[in-house]
């Protein structure tokens, strides 16, 4: 009755979780194999408790022990994901913008001149001067969107080598990321970085369960590509914002699974010569 019942346990167990993954959005893979784990690991611990239990209740309550923890090591193991820092090796050369987070690249939007809407919700029109906090950049640019799992490192890193000219916290709301305004109206972090050759600003947007967005930088520092710039504590969505020019070219597109400091997301030209790709 032990091993029956363990399973019964670590099949229930198995069904609370993926439906976790597909409300936190947690990559399949990775997911489904950490749940298992964390299933198989429960299910052993209690075989040895089923047969000791008389009553029916103490059945039930021995199963839904057996999933909640099952459920704690699967939170973490979430939790060990999320707090990695691994050192990263940016790719040698210049004329690269790399991606400042892991995660999934969510959008890649063209603003034109004339600063028109990114996102219309009722009659408010979201301008990009509203998503950055700055006037900066708020017209004729490429958007990039990274959104991050639980399961990706929250570490950001800088996406050029260059001076940090603008930091700044906006505060705002922890609305769901789901909403098309919500990285317009919660809290967030706005970080810009020039060089002689080009500007990149990268906006560290809060989700409903962040609560902490904190950045490694300050202004007037000179930083390299790959360099840490902050960390957003929990799942959330960091955006890139490029100037739309003739020599940059876009390398990635929604769906596309990205690496902080390593993934490249656009090229452009640097002293009249653009690098291979």
């Amino acid at each position: 009755m032990g091993w029956e019942l363990s399973a019964l346990g670590a099949v229930l167990s198995m069904l609370l979780m993926l439906s976790l993954v597909g409300k936190w959005k947690l990559p399949g893979r990775a997911a489904l194999a950490g749940a298992a784990a964390a299933a198989v690991v429960a299910a052993l611990s209690f075989c040895w408790l089923y047969p000791l239990c008389g009553a029916t209740w103490e059945l039930v309550v021995a199963i839904f022990g057996q999933m909640a923890v099952a459920l704690v090591l699967a939170l973490a193991l979430i939790m060990v994901c999320f707090w990695r820092d691994p050192d990263r090796v940016p790719p040698e050369g210049e004329g690269v913008v790399l991606s400042a987070a892991d995660g999934e690249v969510v959008y890649v939007r063209i603003v034109d001149e004339g600063s028109a809407p990114l996102v219309t919700k009722g009659r408010r029109g979201y301008l990009l001067s509203d998503l950055t906090g700055t006037s900066f950049l708020a017209s004729a640019t490429y958007v990039i969107g990274v959104e991050m799992s639980f399961l990706n490192v929250h570490v950001n890193r800088c996406p050029i080598a260059g001076q940090v000219t603008f930091l700044k916290h906006i505060g705002g709301k922890f609305i769901s990321l789901r909403k098309e305004e919500a990285a317009f109206t919660n809290a967030r972090f706005t970080t810009i970085i020039e060089s002689p050759a080009l500007a990149v600003v990268v906006a560290q947007i809060a989700s409903r369960l962040v609560r902490r967005v904190e950045s490694y930088l300050a202004i007037g520092e000179t930083v390299s590509m790959g360099q840490r710039l902050g960390v957003i504590k929990l799942g959330s969505l960091v955006a890139v914002v490029l100037p739309r020019r003739e020599d940059v070219v876009i390398e990635v597109k929604p769906g596309d699974r990205v690496t902080a400091g390593v993934s490249v997301l656009a090229h452009y030209e640097v002293n009249g010569e653009r690098t291979e790709h």
